[in-house]
């Protein structure tokens, strides 16, 4: 039972002004012009998305150790009260503080207790504004230095000052690079949100008045608070019920109103001869899986009602050409075909791809993203005027600017990674036009039938001719064996990927989080990360310390270039031009090489820090090589944290063993802990903030049944 009194110590809460839910940012204190356009790029654009930018997880420090109670026992720190990661959490005055620049460069402070006993600390940062005598609360977990005093590798840390109480709980949210860019840590984002709790005077009402008190549910304003800023964890499953509830109502009704607008009358639409024209011309025959998702499709798109299907398939399978093959109704009937791709990167490959084919059937293939200003133009011009038949493009096609003479189908790839309202703004360019949504996560169809309700699921079940990738666990100790392993298959004319989940190294407030985004914003409070959390204990790879690293090892000989999300599209463009069709060498690189970029004779993938991604994710990243003839491979290089981890490691044993992407889901399914549904979350439900895919499918199928008695009542004038 929740307890409806928790805000009653806030000292703001008492007369809060007149900001609600779609109040600016502008009006919270120390967030100006650079900080507020981080945050809107992260989706945060009003006070609202602010309080809806939920925990990924949160640190308890409720018990508080006295550094003289930890005890040094051969190199194994023995502590009575650790919290459920085995960290503990310590106040002490700093002592010393000296910056290390032996290795890589490290920040150390040395704390001493109150009642005796020292404690070290260290970050891998450069500076820190620590002082002697300042009093520092740390929270970490706890090993020991070479002369067997206590030392805590990145903790969590906090200063605290006399008369101020610290909070017991902290929340910790997903900081994304532009925002750590414009100055947005912690500290800061969880200031703002304290703030903004105290001075909403309003909140909006969603749910009907009969479910709130039918279900039980606290206020919307108590179970904000709670989630930002817990008395307890022990209590969190009565707020967060109700966050969860009222973010799949939301759902169910945008879903029902998808389902109206697509209950359209389209076109009867036939291939003619170009089927036949393209398969002659290709250079490779399809699977008999590919050429019986084909025929679905040309099927639905022979009838007169509008196509709205899902075309999944594992990595490697032959989506794009069979979703260019679905394309050929519209080509033949006369009409005009849109593809779109969430990135400036896979869009330009994917016309790349399709240009190749429908340049063999006279078909010409526009592009409408960033880049030539005269050439977009002409391009937008050729499309109003039905000069232009195909077009490829990213969230560019959704522009009023972008008209279309006669759209006869829509084609969006990678369709997670687009809203649904997106997704109607596009298909409102062509309301009678067919719809084919594509997805690189394979879905098991147990779940694909709770998340895509009303849309129709074709599936690919089988690769062309591949060998399976070998994927290998590879402990630190012989990264140095692997590298010259990897330099073997360089010379040979292979290429290599390095991937890691970092661009630079955080601060130490922060945790870890990679590019893709599998991590939009914050997630359910409490949840983990995707395979084991290593936030605080020690290094997590970036691309800069990588490169560098490679520079002066046994791969130091071979050409090494870095692509990330902070270099203009031209920048990248660049460097994957490099990286595919200059000398064998390695490509260092985020998880934005996770789709679309193809690099046939890329032999080896490298994948560091493995636990911070989703099993589904690895399995993405794996498939960036084995695309040509050679033997490939994959290395997973977990950290040490995660080596000592069973259940991250069961994982990645299973990974190891298993190449069939659906089944790796599968087995997700049955295994997965808390927060491992990350993979999932990529399959068309992003804005979820507080609900999880799979914890809550019931729930959310339960919505669905209520609104479908409500809403026929209401039809019925009952």
């Amino acid at each position: 039972m929740y307890n409806n009194n928790n805000n009653n110590n806030n000292k703001n809460s008492a007369a809060p002004s007149q900001l609600d839910f779609l109040s600016p940012l502008t009006f919270i204190p120390k967030l100006g012009p650079k900080r507020v356009a981080a945050l809107e790029a992260a989706g945060i654009k009003n006070v609202g998305d602010l309080l809806r930018y939920y925990p990924v997880k949160y640190i308890d420090r409720s018990k508080v150790i006295d550094i003289k109670d930890i005890v040094n026992n051969n190199d194994n720190i023995d502590i009575d009260s650790t919290d459920k990661d085995g960290k503990i959490t310590v106040i002490g005055i700093v002592d010393t503080v000296r910056r290390e620049f032996y290795g890589r460069p490290k920040f150390r402070v040395t704390l001493k207790g109150g009642c005796g006993g020292a404690l070290d600390a260290f970050w891998y940062i450069r500076a820190m504004k620590i002082g002697v005598g300042e009093r520092l609360m740390l929270t970490g977990r706890v090993t020991a230095n070479k002369s067997g005093r206590p030392l805590m590798i990145h903790p969590v840390l906090e200063k605290l000052t006399d008369g101020v109480a610290h909070r017991p709980i902290l929340a910790v949210y997903t900081i994304r690079e532009p925002m750590r860019d414009a100055g947005v840590n912690q500290k800061l984002l969880r200031g703002s949100i304290e703030w903004a709790l105290g001075q909403v005077g309003s909140y909006p009402q969603l749910l009907p008045e009969v479910i709130e008190k039918g279900k039980g549910f606290p206020p919307l304003r108590d179970c904000l608070r709670q989630v930002h800023l817990p008395d307890d964890l022990a209590g969190l499953d009565a707020y967060r019920a109700r966050l969860k509830y009222e973010e799949l109502y939301r759902i169910a009704l945008d879903l029902r109103w998808v389902r109206k607008k697509f209950a359209l009358p389209g076109y009867a639409m036939s291939p003619g001869d170009l089927a036949d024209r393209l398969r002659a011309a290709l250079p490779f025959k399809l699977t008999e899986s590919q050429e019986a998702a084909v025929r679905v499709l040309h099927g639905d798109s022979a009838r007169p009602a509008r196509m709205h299907r899902l075309l999944q398939g594992d990595v490697g399978s032959g989506k794009t050409v069979t979703a260019l093959f679905a394309a050929l109704p519209a080509l033949n009937s006369g009409r005009q075909v849109a593809w779109m791709a969430p990135t400036d990167v896979l869009a330009k490959q994917t016309k790349a791809a399709v240009e190749k084919y429908l340049d063999l059937l006279g078909i010409r293939v526009g592009y409408v993203g960033a880049g030539d200003a005269p050439e977009k133009r002409r391009t937008l011009g050729e499309l109003a005027s039905g000069a232009l038949r195909f077009v490829v493009g990213t969230h560019a096609l959704f522009m009023p600017s972008v008209r279309f003479c006669n759209l006869g189908m829509v084609i969006i790839d990678e369709q997670h990674k687009f809203g649904a309202e997106q997704r109607l703004k596009l298909q409102e360019k062509g309301p009678a036009s067919d719809f084919l949504l594509m997805s690189a996560t394979p879905i098991p169809q147990t779940l694909a039938k709770t998340l895509y309700g009303d849309l129709d699921a074709v599936e690919i079940g089988s690769r062309p001719n591949r060998a399976p990738v070998s994927t290998r666990i590879v402990p630190e100790g012989r990264r140095a064996g692997m590298e010259g392993f990897i330099l073997e298959r360089i010379e040979a004319g292979g290429r290599a990927f390095y991937i890691v989940p970092r661009i630079d190294q955080q601060p130490a407030d922060d945790t870890p989080d990679d590019e893709d985004g599998a991590s939009k914003g914050g997630r359910a409070a409490g949840a983990s990360a995707p395979l084991g959390d290593c936030g605080g204990d020690g290094p997590v790879k970036t691309v800069d310390s990588v490169a560098e690293a490679l520079g002066r090892g046994p791969l130091s000989s071979a050409p090494i270039h870095k692509l990330h999300g902070r270099m203009s599209p031209d920048e990248r463009d660049a460097a994957i031009r490099a990286f595919r069709d200059g000398p064998p060498g390695v490509l260092v690189s985020t998880t934005i090489v996770e789709v679309g970029v193809d690099v046939a004779d890329a032999a080896v993938a490298v994948i560091e820090n493995p636990e911070l991604f989703g099993l589904a994710q690895l399995h993405q990243l794996r498939g960036r090589v084995g695309r040509g003839e050679a033997d490939s491979y994959c290395f997973l290089l977990p950290g040490a944290d995660a080596c000592r981890d069973e259940r991250v490691m069961k994982r990645l044993k299973f990974l190891c063993g298993c190449s069939d992407g659906f089944k790796i889901a599968e087995w997700d399914l049955r295994n997965r802990g808390p927060g491992d549904a990350a993979g999932y979350r990529q399959s068309g439900w992003d804005d979820l903030l507080a609900a999880d895919i799979l914890e809550d499918a019931g729930m959310f199928i339960g919505i669905l049944a209520e609104m479908d008695i409500l809403f026929a009542k209401s039809e019925n004038g009952a």
